[in-house]
């Protein structure tokens, strides 16, 4: 499989609704960023194009068994290599902040054909930090 590594920016982040489930078990959890956009769905989970532009804050992850992992995760995603998905799955690098070095990770990501859709339904997370976005706006509208 040659990549070791997972990055995540949403409820699999940990302290987030799916981190238990899904990522309870990572080895290491360090906080990252790689180059993208960010948006905020009205279902409760975002959605991270993949892109030059913009920044995505979350953590890379690593795992005893990254495959079966990603078995797993590829179920969560509705991601299916040979088919339609809702979020794909592809390598990226990204950056270690605690060490500033730059690795390589999988990312689940929004297939590029939904922008436009998604530009309409979401909310941009201008700077880049899900977390922070979705406990801010609960401060606001509480």
């Amino acid at each position: 499989m040659g990549i070791s590594r997972l990055f995540v920016y949403g409820t699999l982040l940990k302290g987030e609704s799916n981190h238990e489930r899904f990522c309870g078990d990572a080895l290491t959890i360090e906080p990252a960023v790689t180059t993208g956009l960010l948006y905020h769905l009205p279902y409760g989970f975002p959605a991270m194009f993949d892109t030059l532009a913009g920044q995505v804050f979350g953590e890379v992850m690593t795992f005893t068994d990254i495959k079966r992992t990603l078995e797993r995760l590829d179920m969560l995603e509705g991601y299916r290599p040979n088919g339609d998905s809702h979020y794909i799955r592809i390598s990226k690098p990204v950056t270690i902040l605690k060490e500033g070095r730059t690795t390589t990770a999988w990312v689940y990501v929004y297939p590029e054909s939904r922008l436009e859709e998604i530009r309409r339904v979401g909310v941009a997370v201008p700077d880049g930090q899900w977390s922070n976005f979705v406990s801010r706006r609960d401060v606001v509208t509480a």
